[in-house]
C-alpha cells in the first residue's frame, strides 16, 4: 500500500494498493471528513465526542456535556462545562 499526502490536496491524500495478483486499486480524498468542505453532520460530531471522551469522562457527564453544548446559548456559566469535564 503506497499511501501519500499531496501538497496541492491541502489535507486530502491519495491511495494506492496493489494486490498479490497486481491489481491495483487507486483512491483519492481531497477533503478529510470534519473540512469545511466535507463537514460531518451533528451525529457524526457527537460520536467523535463520545469515542475520545470516554478515557476522561463518565458516560453521564458525556451527555450532559453534549446537552449543555447543543443548548450553550442559554447556558449561564460556562463553569459548568469544567465541572463535567473533571469528574
Amino acid at each position: 500500500m503506497n499511501a501519500t499526502l499531496v501538497r496541492e490536496l491541502n489535507f486530502g491524500a491519495r491511495v494506492a494498493v496493489r494486490m498479490k495478483d497486481g491489481t491495483t486499486y487507486r483512491g483519492s480524498l481531497e477533503a478529510p471528513k470534519g473540512d469545511p468542505a466535507h463537514p460531518m453532520s451533528p451525529e457524526e460530531i457527537q460520536k467523535k465526542f463520545r469515542d475520545n471522551a470516554r478515557a476522561a469522562v463518565s458516560e453521564k457527564n458525556m451527555e450532559a456535556l453534549i446537552e449543555r453544548i447543543n443548548n450553550f446559548e442559554n447556558l449561564s456559566d460556562v463553569g459548568e462545562l469544567f465541572a463535567l469535564l473533571s469528574k
